[in-house]
């Protein structure tokens, strides 16, 4: 599963330097979601920076799900990416000092820290020790 966040974030570097446009960094991510958030582009580049993290968020809740029970993140399945860009935002407010790693990396750990997947016993992200598990339903 790793290769597949891999694989998007390597897409995601071409197709962002093939339009001026890169979220290699929470502080690039950070940027162009905020654009998306605020929907108030003044010009094309504005616009496509936005777009650029529109591409990032959904490509990182649709990876999300699949990852590794420590690092994975259950994103609520109607959720929209404004919702989940915001969710980003808060998370690099929070975390200022995450801002200098990959902008998809920082993106799944915001998803994780927000909807972790019920049933996980990794430790959470704010190191308060395992999760506990969902209690299974009985029939």
């Amino acid at each position: 599963m790793r290769v597949y966040i891999i694989v998007a974030s390597l897409v995601l570097l071409i197709i962002g330097k093939a339009s001026a446009t890169v979220v290699d960094k929470g502080t690039d991510a950070q940027k162009s979601c905020e654009l998306l958030v605020q929907n108030s582009f003044r010009n094309q580049d504005e616009a496509r920076s936005a777009g650029v993290c529109e591409g990032m968020i959904e490509t990182a809740m649709l990876f999300s799900p699949n990852l590794p029970a420590d690092v994975r993140a259950c994103p609520p399945a109607q959720g929209s990416t404004l919702q989940s860009a915001k969710v980003l935002l808060r998370y690099l407010d929070n975390n200022p000092d995450r801002a200098s790693e990959p902008g998809i990396t920082v993106a799944i750990e915001a998803f994780r820290d927000a909807w972790p997947c019920r049933g996980d016993d990794a430790e959470s992200s704010t190191g308060t020790g395992p999760k506990k598990r969902a209690p299974k339903k009985s029939k």
